[in-house]
C-alpha cells in the first residue's frame, strides 16, 4: 500500500511537470511565431474589419515595384511596403463603407466614363495615349474599344486586341473605384455644413485688412540666466497639448550612430593616381586599351557630331585638339570622368527610308515589284506584316549594326531592295528604300570614361572594427550615448514604430526598426550594416512609448524647453515694459527701437515679419479698437505694443451661400488630406508587417 501511494503522490508531481512544460511549448511557440494563438500569422495589417494576408499584399508589392520600375522611378522596398499596406488598408475601409451604404457603380455609369462623350478624367489619358500609339483616326474611347474588339478593321494584328483587354480592364477597375470614392466623399462632404455665424466670419476673416503701427522687443534681448525654466516647465506645456503627441501605434526611441562608408584619405590618393596612370596610358595607346583591363573604369563610347556633343567642354576640347587626346572632363566628388577623341569620319547624317518587316515564312522578294511600281509600304500591312513609309533615321545609332549601316549607305535611291542578316544565327529579313540621303558630314569618335572612387575593403574593415569595438565597450543605452563624442560619434535620435519606414534617413533600414522593436530598452544593437555596404549603424533603445511621446523624449522636451524658455521670456518683457509709455512712440524709446508699420490679415499664417503660429498677436490684432494703443502683448517670439490705424475691406458685398462654401471647404471636407483616419475613427491600424522582416545581428 505504501509503494501505491508513492506512485499516486509522484503522478501528481508527474502530471504538474507535464502541464507546465507544455504550457511552456505554447507560451515559447507564441513568443516565436508570433500571434499564432491569438492573431492569425499570416496577416501583415489589421484596421477595424480590414485585414491584409500575406499572400495578397506580397503579389500587390511585386505589382507596385514593377510599375515604378516600368516609370523609371527608383523607390526604396521599406518606403514601398508601407504605401502599399496604407494603401491595401484603405481600399478595405472603403470597400466596407460602400458596401454598408449601399454605393455601387451601374454598368451604364462605367460606360459612360470609358465611351462617353465627357470621358473620366482618369481615362483621358489611357485613350489618348492608346489612340496615339495605335494610329487611331480619332482619339475617343469608343474608337479605342472599337480596335479592341475588331484590330483587323485597323490593320492591327490579333493580339493586340487581347493586349488591349487586359489593359481596358485594369482601366475599368480603376475608374470603377475612383467614382465609388467620389459618390462617398460627395456623402461625406454633405456632412459638413455652415450656418449664418460661420458664413459671416469667414467673411469678416478674409475680407479684412487691418494697417498697423507696432513695436516689437524680441525675446533674444534677454538672457537665459534671467529667467528660471526646468523640467517642470516642460511637463506643463506639455500636458497643455497632450492630444498633439498623442500616438497611433507603439513607438521605440533611440539612439544611433551612423557611419557612411566612404572611401578614406588614402583611398582618394590612390584613385588619383589611377586615374593620373590612365590618363598617361590613353594618350599614348590606341583607342582606350590602356583601361580595359581595369573594371573601375567604365568606357562609353559614341560617334556623333559636333553639334551632337551635348557637353560645351567636352566639344571645345575635341574641336580644338587633335585625334588621340585624353583629358579630365568633370570631377565630382568621389567620381572622375574622362574623355578621349578618337578620331574622325565622314558620313550620312541621316537618310529617309521606307521599310516592311514580315514574319518568317513571309517572301519580301514578292512585294519588292508592288513598292517600286508605287505601292505604299503601309498599305501592305496585315497580320503578318508591318510596313511604315518615310522614316528619317541615323545611320549612327548604336542599335543599327554594321551590315545593315552599309547596305542603306549603298542603296541606289528610290530602289527597293531585300536585305537578310543573321542575328544571334537567325535569318532576318526586311525589304528597304532609301528615299532621301543628307549629304556627307564629319562624325567624331569619342570615348567617355567614368570612374568612381570606392571605398576599399581596408577602410571597410578600419570603420567595422572601429565601431563593433565601441559598441562591445559601451554595452548600455546610457553608456553609448554618453561616450560617443570621445570616440569621434555623433549619437542622433529617433522614434520608430511598426510602420516606421527606417531608422532617421538611412536608407533600407527597415529590418533595423525590427530590431530597435524586438528590443528591451536599455539594449544596445551589434553593429550592423546595409546591403549595400554603403554605412554602417549601432542603436540603443532609449524608452518605449505606448499611447503619447512624453515630455521626456529627446526631441519632444528640447522642442519644449526653447518654447518654454521663450515663454518665460516674453513674460519677463512683458512685466518690465508693461505701462511704461502711453503712445507707441514712447514705447519704441523704452524698447530702444522704431516704429514699425505693415498690414495684417487674421487669415494668413505670417504675421508680417515676425513668424507663423502668433496666434495670440493676430487675435488682439483682430480684435482691437481702431486708434487703441494695445499691448504689450505676449508672443511665441517676444512682446508687442500696436496701434489699429485703418480697417480695410475689398469691397465685396457679403453672400452667405458663397462665403459659407468657402467656409465648408476650408474648415470641413477640404481638410482632409488623407481618408484614413477618416475611415479608422476610433479604431487603430495594426502593423504586423515587421513579423515578414528578417531578423538583423550579428
Amino acid at each position: 500500500m505504501a509503494t501505491l501511494e508513492k506512485i499516486r503522490n509522484k503522478s501528481v508531481l508527474l502530471f504538474v511537470i507535464i502541464i507546465v512544460a507544455l504550457l511552456a511549448f505554447i507560451l515559447g511557440d507564441f513568443l516565436t511565431s508570433g500571434r499564432t494563438y491569438f492573431g492569425h500569422p499570416t496577416t501583415v495589417a489589421k484596421a477595424g474589419d480590414a485585414t491584409i494576408e500575406y499572400q495578397d499584399y506580397q503579389n500587390r508589392l511585386s505589382q507596385a515595384g514593377e510599375q515604378m520600375r516600368q516609370q523609371g522611378r527608383e523607390v526604396s522596398n521599406d518606403v514601398l511596403s508601407q504605401q502599399v499596406v496604407q494603401g491595401m488598408l484603405t481600399e478595405q475601409l472603403f470597400k466596407n463603407e460602400y458596401d454598408a451604404l449601399g454605393i455601387t457603380v451601374t454598368d451604364k455609369e462605367l460606360t459612360e466614363a470609358l465611351t462617353g462623350a465627357n470621358p473620366n478624367p482618369q481615362a483621358v489619358q489611357m485613350i489618348q495615349y492608346l489612340a496615339m500609339q495605335l494610329g487611331l483616326p480619332e482619339a475617343t474611347g469608343t474608337a479605342v474599344f472599337d480596335a479592341m474588339q475588331n484590330p483587323a478593321k485597323y490593320n492591327l494584328p490579333a493580339q493586340v486586341g487581347d493586349e488591349l483587354r487586359q489593359i481596358w480592364a485594369n482601366q475599368e477597375a480603376n475608374i470603377e473605384q475612383a467614382m465609388l470614392q467620389q459618390k462617398l466623399m460627395r456623402l461625406f462632404s454633405g456632412l459638413y455644413t455652415y450656418n449664418k455665424l460661420d458664413a459671416k466670419s469667414y467673411y469678416d476673416d478674409n475680407v479684412t485688412t487691418r494697417e498697423i503701427a507696432y513695436v516689437m522687443k524680441d525675446v533674444s534681448s534677454v538672457n537665459d540666466e534671467d529667467v528660471k525654466c526646468d523640467n517642470k516647465d516642460v511637463e506643463a506645456l506639455w500636458k497643455s497639448e497632450k492630444q498633439v503627441y498623442k500616438l497611433g501605434e507603439p513607438m521605440t526611441e533611440v539612439n544611433y550612430i551612423y557611419v557612411a562608408v566612404e572611401p578614406s584619405p588614402k583611398d582618394r590618393m590612390e584613385a588619383q593616381q589611377a586615374v593620373e596612370n590612365a590618363l598617361q596610358g590613353l594618350r599614348t595607346t590606341d583607342g582606350t586599351e590602356a583601361v580595359a583591363a581595369d573594371t573601375r573604369f567604365v568606357v562609353n563610347n559614341a560617334t556623333t557630331t559636333a553639334e551632337g556633343i551635348a557637353t560645351k567642354a567636352l566639344r571645345d576640347s575635341i574641336l580644338s585638339h587633335e585625334p588621340g587626346y585624353a583629358f579630365v572632363l568633370n570631377r565630382n566628388g568621389n567620381s572622375y570622368t574622362l574623355a578621349k577623341y578618337l578620331g574622325s569620319k565622314m558620313g550620312i547624317d541621316s537618310l529617309n527610308v521606307s521599310v516592311i518587316q514580315a514574319v518568317p515564312g513571309v517572301d519580301l522578294n514578292a512585294l519588292v515589284d508592288s513598292v517600286n511600281a508605287g505601292a505604299s509600304f503601309a498599305s501592305l500591312s496585315n497580320d503578318s506584316i508591318q510596313g511604315q513609309d518615310s522614316i528619317w533615321t541615323s545611320l549612327e545609332i548604336a542599335s543599327l549594326d554594321d551590315a545593315t549601316r552599309n547596305a542603306l549607305t549603298n542603296a541606289v535611291i528610290g530602289k527597293a531592295f531585300v536585305f537578310t542578316d543573321s542575328i544571334q544565327g537567325q535569318a532576318v529579313s526586311a525589304l528597304y528604300r532609301v528615299n532621301e540621303r543628307h549629304a556627307p558630314v564629319k562624325y567624331y569618335e569619342v570615348a567617355t570614361i567614368d570612374y568612381a572612387i570606392d571605398p576599399s575593403q581596408e577602410t571597410l574593415a578600419d570603420l567595422t572594427t572601429a565601431l563593433r569595438t565601441y559598441v562591445s565597450n559601451n554595452s548600455s543605452a546610457d553608456e553609448f550615448t554618453k561616450n560617443a563624442v570621445e570616440y569621434g560619434y555623433s549619437v542622433l535620435s529617433d522614434q520608430v514604430g511598426p510602420s516606421s519606414v527606417g531608422i532617421g534617413n538611412a536608407r533600407d533600414s527597415r529590418k533595423f526598426v525590427k530590431w530597435a522593436l524586438d528590443a528591451k530598452k536599455g539594449q544596445v544593437s551589434p553593429m550592423l550594416q546595409d546591403d549595400r555596404q554603403s554605412y554602417l549603424i549601432a542603436m540603443a533603445v532609449m524608452d518605449k512609448y505606448d499611447d503619447y511621446l512624453p515630455w521626456t523624449s529627446p526631441a519632444v522636451s528640447t522642442q519644449l524647453m526653447s518654447r518654454a524658455l521663450n515663454s518665460k521670456k516674453a513674460d519677463k518683457l512683458a512685466a518690465d515694459f508693461s505701462g511704461k509709455a502711453n503712445d507707441l512712440q514712447g514705447y519704441a524709446s523704452a524698447m530702444e527701437t522704431e516704429v514699425a508699420r505693415g498690414n495684417v490679415n487674421i487669415t494668413t499664417p505670417m504675421l508680417l515679419n515676425i513668424g507663423i503660429s502668433e496666434n495670440e498677436l493676430q487675435g488682439a490684432i483682430a480684435a482691437a479698437e481702431k486708434g487703441k494703443v494695445v499691448g504689450p502683448v505676449k508672443g511665441q517670439r517676444g512682446i508687442m505694443v500696436f496701434e489699429v490705424e485703418n480697417i480695410n475691406t475689398e469691397g465685396r458685398p457679403f453672400d452667405e451661400a458663397d462665403y459659407g462654401a468657402r467656409f465648408a471647404q476650408t474648415f470641413g471636407i477640404g481638410r482632409i488630406q488623407s481618408p484614413l483616419p477618416l475611415l479608422l475613427g476610433s479604431d487603430k491600424v495594426d502593423n504586423r508587417s515587421l513579423n515578414f522582416v528578417q531578423s538583423v545581428g550579428e
